[in-house]
């Protein structure tokens, strides 16, 4: 029987409806992603319970809504752990520009492969949500946004889903350090890469600037010569063990990150190869160590604290124009020249 007196609250309109209580919140508010299906539940739902969504004093938009608390949400991952180098200085620069507008970030993280949503959503806790993955599950993503949670995703695409996306512009800074190889002189061979997993898009963004810097100058791309990583000293070691041992090694290396050029570095050492004397390395975010490593290490530079940072900006906007289109924000990165670069021997 329907409820008259005024005290159904959206939570039972909710449940009676199917959907999400974010959903539902959505369906009053008039927001475009919300399903016909859904809204017409919810619509339904709420006819038979007699409730009624309170009206906002004074006509207040979207845009006036004050933002308290958002969330940062990564998945379970060493590659994401606070204790990695580069991780830890985009989770700072969000941390900063929270302060900066005087709001509150909650860390969590999360299993896409469990199944549950992050608590923060479950619990609407948060306003919005920024999600660190190199790998997204899209229908992880998409149970996230039926909720009605504004997201900004760091370092990954979803062209599907109503979200925004910071990230560096990654295929020019590896078209740039293979360029710069291939400026020394490192060409018969040309350079070796070590990146990271096929689906983790940084990598595959970066092996792309690479191929396109050695087709620029009319060379192939040789298989052997493309080695895949996780992005860390052991995995980028284990390449550079590879590449030494091949009939032909390489007289320079693209490491697509400065982890796995740090372990690349480790295995040169125990090889007894010099660098560059030997061997050329170059790197890619320039993390703290690169340069401190033996010899300080050539690498590209991407601002990792800008990175948090946008993606806060992002997503205050976000939240306070939910209808508005996408944005695909790439932030610019430099090459950073040190010692760990030179010619080719006998060049």
């Amino acid at each position: 029987m329907p409820k008259v007196d005024g005290r159904t609250t959206l939570r039972e309109v909710a449940e009676r409806a199917g959907v999400s209580i974010g959903t539902a919140s959505a369906v009053f508010a008039n927001k475009t992603w919300v399903s016909d299906t859904a809204r017409s539940a919810v619509r339904g739902a709420a006819e038979e319970l007699g409730y009624r969504p309170r009206e906002r004093r004074g006509g207040t938009s979207t845009s006036d809504v004050p933002v308290t608390t958002i969330g940062f949400v990564s998945q379970v991952s060493e590659m994401f752990s606070p204790a990695s180098p580069y991780f830890a200085s985009v989770l700072y620069g969000a941390q900063q520009a929270c302060a900066a507008l005087n709001i509150s970030m909650n860390y969590e993280v999360s299993d896409p492969a469990a199944g549950q949503l992050p608590l923060s959503v479950e619990r609407r806790q948060v306003s919005g949500l920024l999600v660190l993955s190199h790998a997204s599950d899209r229908d992880y993503l998409r149970r996230i946004i039926d909720t009605g949670m504004p997201c900004v995703l760091l370092e990954h695409v979803e062209t599907e889903l109503p979200v925004d996306y910071v990230r560096h512009d990654d295929e020019t800074g590896a078209y740039r350090a293979t360029r710069h190889l291939l400026d020394l002189g490192h060409v018969d061979p040309p350079p070796a890469i070590i990146t990271g997993r096929p689906e983790v898009l940084p990598a595959e963004v970066r092996l792309a600037g690479y191929r396109r810097a050695l087709a620029e100058r009319g060379l192939t791309v040789d298989p052997d010569y493309v080695r895949r990583s996780n992005f860390d000293a052991t995995s980028g070691a284990e390449r550079m063990a590879e590449l030494l041992d091949l009939p032909m090694p390489p007289t320079a290396v693209f490491c697509a990150n400065d982890e796995s050029a740090v372990g690349a570095l480790e295995t040169l050492r125990k090889r007894g190869r010099k660098v560059p004397r030997d061997i050329s390395v170059i790197g890619y975010d320039d993390i703290a160590i690169a340069a401190h490593t033996v010899p300080p290490l050539t690498t590209v530079a991407a601002d990792k604290e800008l990175l948090g940072a946008q993606a806060v900006w992002h997503l205050i906007e976000r939240i306070r124009r939910p209808t508005m289109n996408g944005r695909d924000t790439r932030l610019a990165v430099r090459l950073v020249e040190r010692s760990s670069t030179a010619r080719p021997r006998g060049r």
